[in-house]
């Protein structure tokens, strides 16, 4: 495309050709004018057009023209040549909003991952359980790596505990940033549970228990790891029965059965330390790994009961005929009938009629309030399952008691 070729009057190229840094301001006005125009034609062009002067050569105006004009090249949309664009109001709305909807679904993932942590079924993945080395080459202790990992948690050895008869819980968490004072730093990657295990056989108890000293080294025990203790007995079933004939160990002097009771209960009532007695292996370590899965659980079901506490009744407490509706709204028809066949005067045969006929509990509330009763009295309710029974209508006791259920504007009217 070839550029335009504007012509100026003898007046206004005498002015052109006389220009110079004194020029007044008619003939200034005038080049300013021209390059407006030439501006506006072809905005985006790299070359400017040429002028052709009446009674001279033409020539093009390019490294003058910031002489003529005294200003830089200014394309159609005010902004200098080369620039980018300015972003528009619009534009800049839609990518904050897409900013936000990004941090939103980050935060919905961080969330998730989170909830995984304590959901039953995945916070087994989580846990760890551990011990002192000492403790985990005892032989009654031979099945608990076997049990734990089967579960899904983890046995680590600490050395580094504060009794080697003790055995604690630490959950697993994904490290993220956090501000400290002005400054970021990691979240820890561990947090210890508030519960513990003292695991001991009874020959090593017997001695606390003939000394009167059991309360004592438990509550020591409790007071250096800092939370809640419970001790956990390996006692064979035949631990108190008498030998029939004598051994290496015949000449100890073991205790009773009722001095064994005795210290335990003087145990729970002096520190509130519970006791759990086994007699195989393989029950020691399913205790423990009942241990884990509880205190895994704990945070779920703390915060399940919460949300119950807040309502007025206990809405766990019967689940009897209750019909299961998925996410994607299956159920909800079968959930419908139901809440109208458990009401009083009704039936299968009845609350099938009515949703048949009303397939929302929005259309039939609909109905109601516009008063119009006759209309749900006149439903026919079908007796297909007696032979030659004829069918018969809701009637109108039952539907001006449905009325009521769904119009009243006070919680506190009898339905009679």
């Amino acid at each position: 495309m070839e550029n335009p070729v504007y012509n100026i009057s003898s007046s206004d190229s005498e002015d052109e050709t006389s220009h110079k840094p004194g020029l007044p301001p008619s003939a200034a006005t005038t080049n300013k004018e021209i390059l407006a125009v030439v501006s506006d034609d072809d905005a985006n062009s790299d070359d400017l057009p040429e002028v052709a002067m009446e009674g001279t050569d033409t020539q093009p105006i390019d490294s003058h023209s910031d002489q003529i004009s005294g200003k830089r090249k200014i394309t159609a949309s005010g902004s200098p040549k080369g620039k980018g664009k300015k972003k528009s109001k619009s534009s800049i709305d839609k990518e904050i909003k897409k900013q936000k909807l990004a941090e939103e679904k980050s935060a919905k993932k961080i969330a998730e991952n989170t909830n995984k942590i304590y959901k039953p079924g995945e916070c087994m993945k989580y846990m760890n359980v551990e011990g002192h080395p000492t403790l985990w080459e005892r032989w009654y202790m031979s099945d608990v790596p076997r049990e734990v990992t089967a579960a899904g948690a983890h046995v680590v050895q600490a050395s580094d505990l504060c009794d080697p008869a003790l055995v604690v819980w630490s959950r697993n968490l994904p490290r993220s940033l956090e501000k400290d004072g002005g400054q970021v730093k990691l979240t820890p990657a561990r947090t210890s549970c508030s519960r513990a295990l003292y695991i001991s056989d009874a020959d090593e108890l017997s001695s606390h228990v003939r000394t009167h000293s059991l309360a004592s080294h438990l509550a020591q025990a409790q007071q250096l790891c800092d939370c809640s203790v419970t001790l956990l007995v390996f006692r064979h079933q035949d631990y108190f029965k008498s030998p029939r004939r004598k051994t290496s160990n015949s000449n100890r002097t073991a205790v009773t059965e009722v001095e064994f009771e005795l210290a335990i209960t003087d145990l729970l009532v002096s520190t509130g330390c519970d006791t759990v007695i086994a007699s195989t292996p393989n029950e020691l370590a399913l205790t423990i790994v009942q241990f884990t899965k509880a205190i895994a659980e704990a945070p779920f079901k703390k915060a399940k009961r919460l949300c119950d506490e807040q309502a007025e009744f206990y809405m766990r407490g019967d689940n009897k005929k209750c019909v299961a509706v998925d996410k994607d709204g299956a159920g909800m028809g079968r959930l419908w009938q139901q809440m109208i066949a458990i009401l009083p005067q009704s039936s299968l045969e009845v609350s099938r009629a009515l949703c048949a006929k009303y397939k929302t509990p929005l259309e039939l509330f609909e109905v109601l309030s516009k008063d119009k009763i006759e209309e749900v009295a006149d439903i026919g309710v079908s007796r297909a399952a007696v032979a030659g029974s004829k069918s018969r209508r809701i009637g109108p006791e039952f539907a001006r008691k449905l009325h009521t259920l769904f119009t009243a504007s006070r919680g506190d009217i009898l339905i009679d």
